[in-house]
């Protein structure tokens, strides 16, 4: 928090700092401060911030001090505001007295460096002209600071250790002169608000310079505090009588009739001050809305202005209010129910000892109904506003001794505290205003399933809820962990809430329930009309059974058929859906069904709903006696005004106040009952009764039980609230033995009541009784038998359907009987053909692999005589070479010969000369030419045969795998098909293979010849 001087003072005083041999000596400790005050200060503060020890701050208004207190705290005076037990930690020099960074600096310096600090007492003026004063415990005063010389102010952050520390920049001497020098002045409180309200004070005298101490020149200046109440009354037809009756008015809201004239009535009394006299009232005026300029106002017809007969020092002016005038239009339109109308009254007044009329403006809000409107009566809380007049002594010689300042009252001084100066008539006119969520003067009742509900949970907290809800799960028993109690305390978080109801209600150790549940859903009941219509109305205001026929609704209605269902005796009544409600908003429907069965069974809460209703009675007696012996003015007042018990608490113990109270209450209430018991009801409700219980003395009997219906329940919308009435609950102390006597107590009430009666009349009561009983037992016996005849008509229809069924499935199993026969013989058929196959296949294997073994033996042979061949061509390759070197050796001399073996060697082509020997070696060369023909066309052949075995093999594989899946396959007429396939398949392989041996064995044939 900062806080500044305007502008206009402020700026006036900026000037650099300047060197001082103060500036090596601090920042000072406070054990430094009377040395500090001896050799410095009262050099610098030259006769303007002086240190003394022996002057004493004068008594203000005659009142001492009280310096016996240990917290800081603060009193308010006409001229100044006192702040006494505050501790003076020290002063440092500043450059810039305007540098906030520094002057936090120096306070968390000095905060954590001040091992002692001096205890004094801060006087702040109400003027930019005053001066702040600093005094010892004993009144004397210390040293004094001229407010104008004040440059700044800070507080220390409020997420700090320093939050409660504030401090000030001071300048001494001239701001202008060299001498001139800046100090920071840093105090302390007990209390965090202490040091705001200083600071407030400051902003205030720095803002104000009309009002303070007294100026040369110029009159004092005195504030004078009056109080106004508003009254408003309008007309009603009281017998055959019109008269004007009070406007009944609630959080300082009228509620008002159109069409209707009113009176208003402003009573004004002067609370302190130099007594005043209010001549004359100068008129009253009305406008709708806040925040108004005076033009805004309209004036309205005086009826009277005069002293109050009873009170002497009570000015009442009245006025006559005709709404249907066209000014007031929005004054005499009905508003709706979630909205407020603001409306204004001011009265200007003269007072004799003042020069002008002085205008007091009341604000206050409205809610306009019907004109037939009817209203019970509440309890009246006064509609008042706290004026502060300042008036200045005149100067002039006029006959008025008091010259008008300004006049301020309470509510926008609380605005000025809150904006820090803004000023109410620079705020915008405001009309209309929504009604808020605390407001408790709504004429409907809080719908039911309302609320917020906080979610938020730290992970330490839940991680100790999981730890415990662990341990609970394994202990066999269900024996509640000894932490559970601690833990408790604070609420069962909402994560984890549905688990732990179940825990508590003990589910998991009946697992039956669930397999009931889902054979209920399947049975007709006789309540589903009564379900039906009920459960629009549970939780309307909840998401989740907000929509007609939605997932939340269609799980309610089952869980509420179910046990309708389960539970015969009580059957369905009104309040179970409530709490099944509640239920399903923590877990799923199945679980939410066995919860509420182990509630209403465990808890005894069944009990409240049997026929009769004797054990809710016997509640009912016991919460009297429990509220005589507690509350016995409450008791009594409900007496007087003939309120009874379950006129307000049937509700409560039927739905475990679920019905009407928001739901962050309403699982709070859960979470205490299924620990404690039936008795959690007792604690809450005198808990409520002891909350409530100022404002049901001044009701009467309307308007006690709308207060029940109505303004209760909105009571504990907020969680801090409802944590509240939880804990007061629980700080009851009732005793078992207690309740124990009031029960045997209302038993002996009712047997004596049965011997006090007159037989006749009580026998005529049992027998009327007992016809009842028959009657319900003959309509029941109808009901069965009705059931009974329908359920044999629905048996004889699923019998004969059933037989039906059982003639077509005979058919059909005669025809699979069949039908396999054929299989199983055809089956056997492909058997034995699978078997012929699979022998041919094995022959022919064999015999392929026997043709494979004589290839693979005639390439052998293939290969040497292609090896032999090799070597004879070599050898011949290389005697040709010699012949032909030798040839060529004896014929290159003969000139005849030598020309045709040149061309023989361009041509390479046989030559025939007469020469023999020269005939031998063209036939050698053509032998050899023969001869790489043949082993090229041997090597084409084995290649040829290579290719063929390959392919053989991958046939043999193929008809292997053909083989292997017709073994699995069943016989039908596509595994004949593939039977001829196959045949198809090894004839053409047996084919081919044959005509490859015939060509190979050609090929031998050839090479042998």
């Amino acid at each position: 928090m900062v806080t500044t001087l305007p502008e206009s003072v402020s700026m006036s005083f900026f000037s650099s700092g300047c060197e001082s041999p103060l500036a090596t000596r601090f920042p000072i400790s406070v054990s430094n401060l009377y040395e500090f005050t001896d050799d410095v200060l009262i050099e610098s503060f030259d006769k303007e911030c002086t240190m003394s020890e022996s002057r004493p701050l004068p008594q203000l208004n005659g009142i001492n001090r009280m310096t016996s207190v240990e917290a800081s705290t603060a009193r308010h005076f006409d001229d100044c505001s006192v702040f006494e037990n505050m501790q003076y930690l020290g002063c440092s020099m500043i450059e810039n007295p305007s540098d906030e960074a520094e002057m936090m600096k120096i306070v968390s310096l000095l905060d954590e460096k001040a091992d002692t600090a001096v205890q004094v007492s801060l006087s702040v003026p109400r003027s930019v002209t005053g001066t702040v004063r600093l005094c010892d415990p004993s009144g004397s005063e210390l040293g004094s600071f001229p407010v104008a010389r004040i440059r700044f102010c800070v507080r220390g952050r409020l997420d700090s250790s320093q939050r409660n520390c504030f401090a000030l920049s001071f300048t001494h001497h001239n701001p202008g002169s060299p001498d001139a020098s800046h100090q920071c002045h840093v105090f302390r409180s007990s209390q965090p608000d202490t040091a705001g309200r200083a600071l407030y004070c400051f902003s205030q005298a720095f803002t104000n310079k009309e009002t303070g101490d007294s100026t040369p020149g110029d009159g004092s200046t005195t504030e004078f505090k009056f109080e106004a109440y508003l009254e408003l009354r309008e007309e009603d037809l009281i017998g055959k009588e019109t008269q004007f009756v009070l406007c009944p008015q609630q959080s300082n809201t009228f509620k008002l009739r159109r069409d209707r004239t009113k009176k208003l009535i402003v009573h004004l009394r002067q609370m302190s001050g130099r007594p005043l006299t209010i001549s004359k009232c100068f008129g009253m005026l009305l406008a709708a809305g806040r925040n108004l300029r005076h033009s805004d106002m309209q004036l309205l017809d005086m009826e009277s202005m005069a002293p109050s007969p009873h009170d002497p020092s009570v000015y009442m002016v009245t006025a006559i209010w005709d709404p249907k005038m066209h000014n007031f239009e929005v004054l005499n339109t009905e508003t709706p129910r979630d909205t407020r109308v603001f409306m204004t009254v001011a009265v200007d007044v003269i007072v004799a000892e003042v020069s002008e009329p002085v205008r007091f403006s009341l604000e206050c809000k409205a809610r306009v109904h019907h004109q037939y409107e009817r209203f019970c009566r509440t309890a009246r809380i006064p509609v008042s506003e706290t004026y502060y007049l300042s008036l200045q002594k005149s100067t002039e010689n006029t006959s008025s001794t008091l010259v008008f300042v300004q006049i301020e009252s309470e509510t926008d001084r609380a605005r000025a505290k809150s904006k820090l100066g803004r000023s109410p008539s620079k705020m915008p006119a405001q009309l209309l205003q929504p009604a808020g969520d605390d407001e408790s003067d709504s004429d409907e009742p809080l719908l039911s399933g309302s609320g917020d509900v906080n979610r938020v949970v730290s992970e330490d907290v839940l991680a100790e809820w999981q730890e415990c809800i662990t341990q609970w799960k394994a202990d066999e028993s269900g024996d509640r962990p000894e932490k559970l109690t601690a833990l408790l305390a604070n609420g069962v978080p909402d994560l984890v809430r549905g688990e732990v109801w179940q825990l508590f209600a003990k589910v998991h150790m009946d697992p039956e329930l669930l397999k009931t549940y889902h054979l209920l859903l399947v049975k007709e009941c006789s309540a589903e009309q009564v379900i039906m219509r009920d459960i629009h109305r549970t939780f309307p205001a909840h998401e989740r059974f907000k929509a007609s026929g939605g997932e939340g609704q269609e799980a309610l209605y089952k869980i509420s058929k179910a046990y309708a269902l389960y539970d015969e005796e009580v059957s369905y009544c009104q309040g179970l859906s409530f709490l099944a409600a509640s239920l399903l908003l923590h877990m799923p429907e199945e679980q939410a069904f066995c919860t509420l069965v182990k509630i209403m069974f465990d808890y005894q809460l069944r009990d409240l709903f049997k026929l009769g209703f004797d054990s809710l009675h016997l509640r009912f007696h016991q919460l009297n006696r429990l509220i005589k012996d507690y509350e016995p003015e409450l008791a009594a007042h409900l007496e007087a005004i003939g309120v009874e018990t379950h006129m307000y608490a049937s509700q409560w113990f039927l739905t475990l106040f679920t019905a009407k109270f928001p739901l962050q209450m309403v699982f709070f209430i859960v979470d205490l009952f299924l620990a404690e018991g039936m008795n959690t009801i007792f604690h809450i409700s005198l808990a409520l009764l002891k909350d409530a219980k100022q404002d049901l003395l001044q009701l009467d009997f309307e308007g006690a039980l709308k207060y029940f219906r109505v303004t209760l329940p909105r009571r504990y919308r907020t969680e801090q609230n409802a944590k509240k009435l939880i804990q007061q609950a629980v700080s009851l102390k009732i005793s078992h033995k207690r309740l124990s006597k009031y029960e045997k107590e209302y038993i002996a009430i009712k047997e004596e009541e049965l011997e006090r009666e007159d037989p006749i009349k009580r026998l005529m009561r049992e027998n009327k009784k007992h016809c009842e009983t028959i009657l319900r037992l003959e309509r029941e016996n109808d009901d069965l038998a009705h059931e009974l005849v329908t359920s044999k008509i629905e048996l004889r229809k699923k019998l004969d359907l059933v037989e039906d069924q059982l003639e077509t499935s005979s058919n059909a199993v005669e025809r699979l009987t069949r039908q396999n026969g054929d299989l199983v013989e055809e089956n056997k058929h492909m058997h034995e053909e699978y078997e012929q196959i699979k022998e041919m296949c094995r022959r022919e294997v064999e015999r392929l692999e026997e043709e494979a073994a004589r290839t693979k033996k005639l390439l052998q042979e293939y290969k040497e005589l292609y090896t032999k061949l090799d070597r004879q061509h070599d050898k011949q390759k290389q005697e040709f070479a010699e012949e032909k070197k030798a040839i060529v050796a004896r014929i290159s001399q003969c000139d005849v010969c030598w020309p045709s073996v040149e061309q023989w060697e361009k041509n390479r082509s046989p030559v025939r000369t007469p020469n023999g020997d020269a005939a031998g070696a063209l036939e050698l060369l053509s032998k050899l030419e023969e001869s790489e023909a043949h082993v090229r066309a041997v090597e084409l052949e084995l290649a040829q045969t290579k290719l063929a075995l390959v392919e053989a093999q991958c046939r043999n594989q193929d008809l292997s795998h053909q083989m292997t899946t017709s073994l699995h396959s069943e016989a039908t007429d596509t595994g004949r098909k593939w039977f001829k396939k196959t045949i198809t398949s090894l004839k053409e392989v047996g084919t081919q293979l044959k005509g490859h041996e015939r060509s190979n064995s050609n090929v031998s044939n050839s090479d042998r010849l």
